[in-house]
């Protein structure tokens, strides 16, 4: 378990050091504020989304198989409905980029991708 814990706090910091450089990036060759705001707020609803999917999956593997697969499902849609309001969010405000709202929210799935490839 303790194992499982320290991957998710690497994967969480190596998505704070993947948005932090994009967002230095993104104002020095754009100069744009909105740019960083939307990796900022992306990036926090991904690994809030990444943290609940393990809380869920700690819980999950300790009921029923029809308790656990309901269970997952409700908070798989819970965890989509949160993305949609995210998008919507990003695409209203005019102070978040929606762009780098999605490289946000994509960025933990990418250190994911990034950390398996270079472990193999």
């Amino acid at each position: 378990m303790e194992k499982v814990k320290a991957l998710e706090r690497e994967i969480i910091k190596k998505t704070a050091l993947f948005n932090g450089v994009l967002m230095i990036l993104s104002l020095v060759i754009f100069r744009d504020v909105t740019l960083p705001i939307g990796l900022l707020f992306g990036a926090s609803i991904a690994v809030l989304n990444f943290l609940e999917l393990s809380k869920t999956l700690k819980i999950a593997v300790k009921k029923s198989p029809q308790g656990a697969s309901t269970f997952a499902g409700i908070k798989y849609f819970v965890r989509f409905i949160v993305t949609g309001i995210t998008l919507y969010v990003a695409i209203t405000t005019p102070h978040i980029n929606f762009l780098s709202t999605v490289i946000g929210l994509l960025s933990v799935k990418l250190v994911i991708y990034q950390t398996s490839f270079f472990n193999r």
